[in-house]
């Protein structure tokens, strides 16, 4: 049976790609005109014929979240609603919208001048109990929020080491412990989730793997950004993160020293192996694409497979996910062809 995603960025369309399992083929199902730079997609509701999703338009100065449902009988995309945001929004879930205008007080940046001047709500997540978590890029926290009615308001934050660049961040199952991504520290930190909010809430002591695959210079790193992280949806203990722009290091800093001549196929993933309780990183293995610049990854919810999209090459990879502990990754279908650029993010159907 075919499976069905959706891919989206700063590109023109919204294409539906068809994945065969059987054949072990991906092909473009259809494109769909859509807002500019929609660099996100939540689905809302679904049945056998219609798909109703969520969508942001990631513009610098008023972007758009809207709602569009995609009928797959009649090969149809419409939007149903739209409304302006503050500022460019980054991500959404359940009707809510992050855009980069934040109501807090100013309490300091990151050291990073070029990538920390200014706050930079990257993501947003919500625990079981309807906290909000928002992992500030800019600020080098996570930010938890409560609701008040119609209102957000900061109960407290996640402090993370000066120059972490917090982008994503996960939640275990059990609700308690959080795995946070830093974009320009390439590490990640993680921290006990208490039964109350609270101010400055530090990092569990020790626990700070780097996810740059060997084959980067320790000088080049800098020169590359950490993007997703993923949990296994039944396997609480492995945690997926991507890197991107390593095959543009050279290209990005000329004057670089010992740069490889020689550019690795694609952006690697670090697949992170933890201790039963969560709290040790017991080994990390990388997994090499074919895919330059990744922006975005997605586990299936059936844990089956994983897509995985490049932003630069135009690329869509899926693996098989295997192995007791999910650290067995074989690739069973890629397209490049017939794909715009810009590819961001992608959704199972």
């Amino acid at each position: 049976m075919k499976r069905m995603l959706l891919i989206s960025g700063d590109r023109a369309n919204i294409t539906k790609l068809a994945f065969d399992p059987e054949k072990k083929e991906l092909s473009v199902v259809s494109n769909y005109s859509a807002p500019p730079n929609v660099s996100w997609i939540e689905p809302s509701l679904s049945n056998r014929d219609v798909d109703r999703l969520i969508g942001i338009s990631e513009r610098s100065e008023s972007g758009l979240l809207y709602t569009f449902e995609i009928d797959h009988t009649q090969e149809t995309c419409k939007i149903t609603s739209q409304q302006p945001t503050l500022g460019a929004p980054a991500h959404c879930i359940s009707g809510l919208a992050l855009s980069t205008k934040f109501p807090y007080k100013s309490a300091g940046h990151g050291p990073d001048e070029g990538r920390q001047c200014q706050c930079h709500p990257h993501q947003i997540l919500e625990d079981r109990r309807g906290l909000l978590y928002v992992p500030d890029l800019g600020a080098d926290r996570v930010w938890i929020l409560c609701r008040d009615q119609m209102k957000l308001e900061v109960s407290g934050w996640l402090q993370c080491s000066p120059g972490t660049g917090t982008r994503h961040a996960v939640i275990t199952p059990d609700g308690k412990t959080m795995y946070v991504i830093g974009e320009l520290s390439h590490t990640v930190v993680a921290f006990e989730l208490s039964a109350s909010p609270a101010e400055n809430i530090q990092p569990i002591e020790g626990f700070s793997p780097n996810v740059i695959p060997l084959s980067v210079h320790p000088d080049h790193q800098s020169m590359m950004d950490s993007s997703e992280i993923c949990l296994h949806p039944n396997i609480p203990t492995v945690l997926y993160v991507t890197n991107r722009w390593e095959r543009h290091i050279a290209e990005r800093e000329p004057h670089l020293k010992n740069v490889s001549q020689e550019l690795q196929p694609g952006d690697a993933i670090a697949i992170i192996l933890l201790s039963n309780d969560g709290r040790k990183v017991q080994e990390i293995k990388f997994i090499r694409t074919n895919l330059d610049t990744i922006r975005g990854m997605r586990v299936s919810d059936d844990d089956y497979y994983v897509v995985v999209v490049g932003q630069e090459g135009s690329g869509v990879e899926i693996y098989d996910i295997g192995g007791e502990r999910g650290d067995v990754w074989v690739l069973v279908a890629s397209l490049n062809e017939g794909l715009e650029s810009g590819i961001k993010h992608a959704v199972w159907l």
